[in-house]
């Protein structure tokens, strides 16, 4: 309750900086973002790498910045490197928003680990910081725990969590 409450309070912000006139980044962030998930979506871990600053951050709730924050490229390349093995993986972007050089994204998750939960797809939503045309910043990925298939995914990763 009190994440979605802090994902609703930060939409809210979201629109009245946009509202307000906030100032806009250096490069549009929802085409770097694009470009990024394509570059994924076609396994090209180079070409994503790309996309982020030197000093970048990757935290999220899997892969291999789980347990700790992911920092500079070469931590992140291997995260990457993992994101792409799992070609049954498809994302999908549903909404985004954007103040300044914030982008809230609210997207679909499909997999066959999602699958192996009896569900088809999970909403999440990330948070990305740019810098310039680069990521510096995401922070990834909180469930819309209100979304039925995610929470039913939710129960069944909580009750296997050597499967992950």
């Amino acid at each position: 309750m009190l994440k979605s409450c802090a994902v609703k309070g930060f939409i809210v912000l979201l629109v009245l900086g946009t509202v307000a006139g906030a100032s806009l980044a250096q490069a549009d962030p929802v085409a770097v973002q694009q470009q990024l998930l394509d570059a994924l979506a076609r396994g090209d871990v180079g070409g994503a790498l790309t996309l982020f600053t030197d000093d970048a951050v990757i935290d999220t709730e899997s892969g291999f910045c789980a347990s700790a924050p992911c920092v500079g490229k070469a931590a992140i390349q291997k995260d990457l490197e993992r994101y792409v093995t799992d070609k049954s993986r498809r994302v999908t972007t549903l909404n985004t928003y954007v103040t300044g050089n914030i982008l809230l994204t609210r997207f679909e998750a499909r997999s066959d680990t999602i699958q192996k939960a009896g569900v088809e797809r999970i909403i999440l939503w990330g948070t990305r910081e740019m810098r310039g045309d680069k990521i510096a910043t995401t922070r990834c990925c909180l469930p819309e725990r209100t979304d039925p298939q995610t929470a039913r995914f939710l129960e069944w990763d909580y009750a296997h969590p050597l499967t992950k």
